[in-house]
């Protein structure tokens, strides 16, 4: 651990003396300092009654900034003990049998992330933002499920096909952290959703009618078939006229016939809409007829429209059902800037967290050893484990172990040393740990990082060693709270699968995930030890103002420099990388082009994906300039919505956080039916993010909560990805159960049918095969 602090993009103009220089980061060093001691008053309401009274006790503590959400919850619990507050109940329990909530907007948050810095929470700024001197916080027992949710939470999981609730088979909270953090745009969507037009869900374009379609229409106007009861009546409308002006137009029309169509005299055209014939879909809201896909469709195929004049369906039938989880902090999970966290220039008896940008030696692992009930069945005897680092699918450091005898258990106990500092590791980069058996040399072969793509995210071996991959796991270096991981890890490895069992792409895919192997009595398992630190060490979110102000002067400057005009033949080489096939990898040179030229780049979107895969992301600075030169990308902002473009974004190259939250903001405009016939890439997409909780995650559970049918279709997506894929079960879970509590009890009522008759035709599939396993060759799915 080198305590000194790292400078990134801090070059100043060549005119500045260095004396300037070194005074001006003296000054901001020692500001930053003092910004992150800063004192923040907080009254906190507890959860014990004053002494002959009926109101809680309280007390008032100045908190130190840096403190970590824990150590405050210690600290109030400790003044309780010495102030003699209710003893028998502060002795008796521990600061961990409390949450702590606040008030926000007549919303109660809870402070949810124990390892969070304090001056970080959400709370603070909008104390700030009321300015208010002393914030108020209460803390109230941890709250126990009741009886009645404890059984939704089961229909829930039977519905899911997994039980999210079980934390067996992971090794940190990341699970129940996202179900929380979830909360919160399910809670926006259902606020802001209107209750009539998500009853019945209007399946609507913006998109003009082609031209072919309009040629089939007379003067504009069409005849629609209105069905009421046995009756109908057919009408002439406007292809521009509103559901509700077909209304006035059927009831005008009607006006002396209602006795006959059994329309009562107290009720009007408002209290009526139109559904298509035998089917569950509604016209209604204030698009014109001609941009429903129904009538497109009945146009195309030359059919007549029919409809049914009914009543509009219940919204009271999609009301969800109360939570009983408080909504949680917004910045849950959000670390502070390097100034806050860095211990340069602090008192270290007040340091409780480390700045990864302080960490300047390298990465490091210790290989213990592997362990395995029976071993495979294999010619080989010789066995090694190889070790990377990857960011998406670029490499950034390698190293492998000696080769050793394969019995049930291998031991090794030794470190291996990788071409990569700590400071340099990027918010997504993984560990990819692989069991490799073949005949190979007695001696470690280190391979040193050189920023290159493995598209198949590891395990790749030359043909003359004739080495085989047998089993693989990976472990997020930076977890969910952007905390570095310390200590020791026992991980159960995947077994990779035989060709014949899977297709590559699925191989692939599966190769990717962080989550470890479920069945733990018969995979192979692997322990591993990584450094530990006395404090958390955490990945700062940024630098502070004054240093990203001094960062963007420079980097604009150097933008100049590289936004001066290309040469003739350079030019001609840059417009040849932009256009090339996307599956067709750079040279380093075209690499090295693209990235000299950035701010060129930034003007045209296209090339957005060439150059972002062109970031060296395990080198800290040139991930600081690649996320300044995201901030203002107004070109993708105000460019033509290509989702092509943004496809690529979501690929496994791609693991920063930024980066695909700008792809996912760019499909925030996409239609109903282009969300539709997207949505199983969307889904499919999911498995290259390297937390569970993501921009894609929040845009396709806003989409499923705003639309039933996006919802019906993925729900299926999801639940057909859990019942498949072991390896991002998980995942789709904890994604499918935040859907299902924004839906109300008709939609699960109708998810349950959909789900018994599902078994129902496995169990019949199943007794077939068993019946006569020679004539029928079906498998239960």
């Amino acid at each position: 651990m080198d305590g000194q602090q790292t400078q990134v993009s801090d070059e100043e103009p060549k005119y500045l003396r260095e004396e300037t220089r070194r005074r001006r980061r003296k000054k901001a060093i020692t500001s930053s300092s003092s910004a992150s001691m800063d004192q923040i008053s907080v009254e906190f309401i507890l959860p014990t009654v004053a002494r002959g009274g009926n109101s809680p006790d309280s007390l008032q503590l100045d908190v130190a900034g840096n403190w970590t959400v824990e150590q405050v919850k210690a600290q109030v619990w400790l003044k309780a003990v010495t102030s003699n507050l209710c003893p028998e109940f502060y002795q008796r329990f521990s600061p961990d049998h409390c949450i702590l909530l606040y008030q926000k907007k007549g919303n109660v948050c809870e402070i949810y992330d124990k390892h969070q810095v304090f001056q970080t929470l959400d709370c603070i700024r909008y104390w700030r933002a009321l300015k208010k001197d002393v914030g108020r916080i209460q803390l109230v027992p941890r709250p126990q499920p009741s009886d009645e949710s404890l059984q939704y939470q089961r229909y829930l999981n039977y519905l899911i096909g997994y039980d999210v609730t079980d934390v067996s088979n992971v090794h940190d909270d990341e699970l129940e952290f996202t179900r929380r953090k979830l909360l919160t745009p399910r809670r926006i969507e259902l606020s802001d959703r209107d209750p009539k037009l998500y009853s019945m869900d209007p399946w609507v374009t913006r998109k003009p009618l082609p031209e072919h379609l309009l040629s089939k229409v007379s003067n504009s106007h069409i005849l629609v078939v209105i069905h009421i009861g046995t009756a109908s009546q057919t009408i002439k409308v406007s292809i521009d006229d509103t559901p509700a002006q077909v209304l006035a137009s059927f009831f005008t029309k009607t006006a002396n016939k209602r006795v006959l169509l059994g329309i009562p005299d107290n009720m009007c055209e408002a209290d009526y809409v139109l559904r298509v014939c035998g089917r569950e879909e509604y016209l209604y809201g204030d698009k014109p007829l001609q941009n429903f896909n129904w009538i497109r469709q009945c146009l195309k195929n030359g059919e007549e429209i029919h409809l049914v004049l009914e009543t509009p369906p219940d919204p009271d039938l999609d009301l969800v059902q109360k939570e009983d989880w408080a909504q949680v902090d917004d910045c849950t999970g959000v670390a502070g800037t390097h100034e806050q966290l860095t211990i340069d220039g602090k008192d270290h008896e007040r340091v409780f967290t480390i700045s990864m940008w302080d960490c300047n030696r390298k990465f490091r692992v210790k290989v213990l050893g592997i362990d395995i009930p029976s071993l495979p069945k294999i010619p080989e005897f010789i066995v090694f484990i190889e070790a990377s680092i990857f960011h998406g699918q670029q490499l950034l450091a390698q190293e492998r172990t000696t080769s050793k005898t394969f019995n049930e258990e291998v031991l090794w106990n030794c470190w291996l040393e990788f071409n990569i500092k700590i400071k340099d590791l990027p918010k997504g980069a993984r560990l990819n740990l692989q069991v490799v058996c073949g005949k190979q040399p007695q001696m470690p072969n280190s391979k040193g990082s050189s920023y290159q793509d493995n598209t198949a995210g590891g395990g790749s071996h030359d043909g003359k060693t004739k080495s085989r991959l047998l089993y693989y796991v990976n472990l997020l270096l930076i977890d969910h709270r952007s905390l570095l991981r310390q200590g020791e890890f026992i991980l159960h490895m995947w077994k990779m699968p035989e060709k014949s069992e899977e297709s590559s792409s699925s191989i692939n895919a599966d190769k990717l995930t962080s989550a470890t192997n479920p069945d733990k009595a018969s995979s192979m398992a692997i322990a591993i030890l990584l450094d530990k630190y006395c404090y958390p060490v955490v990945l700062p979110k940024s630098r502070d103002v004054g240093r990203d102000v001094a960062a963007v002067g420079e980097d604009v400057e150097g933008g100049e420099r590289g936004q001066r005009e290309m040469p003739n033949h350079l030019k001609k080489q840059f417009a040849a990388i932009v256009s090339t096939d996307p599956l067709h990898p750079l040279s380093p040179e075209d690499k090295e082009l693209l990235w000299h030229f950035r701010h060129e780049c930034m003007r045209d979107p296209r090339a957005y994906p060439k150059l972002l895969g062109s970031v060296r992301w395990g080198k800290q600075e040139d991930v600081l300039a690649a996320h300044r030169l995201l901030e203002r990308s107004s070109a993708w902002d105000s460019s033509g919505l290509d989702v092509g473009l943004a496809m690529q974004l979501l690929d496994c190259h791609y693991s920063d956080a930024q980066v695909r939250s700008m792809a996912v903001r760019k499909l925030e405009t996409l239609e109903d039916d282009d969300v539709l016939r997207y949505l199983l890439q969307l889904v499919q997409a999911v498995k290259f993010e390297p937390y569970h909780d993501s921009a894609l995650v929040r845009f396709l559970l806003k989409r499923a909560l705003r639309s039933k049918r996006i919802g019906h279709f993925l729900f299926w997506f999801l639940r057909s990805e859990i019942a498949q894929s072991m390896h991002y079960q998980q995942r789709y879970a904890v994604l499918l159960e935040a859907y299902l509590r924004g839906c109300g009890e008709a939609m699960l009522q109708d998810y349950r049918k959909q789900v018994e008759m599902t078994e129902a035709l496995q169990k019949v599939t199943r007794e077939m095969k068993a019946m006569s396993a020679d004539k029928y060759d079906v498998t239960a799915q």
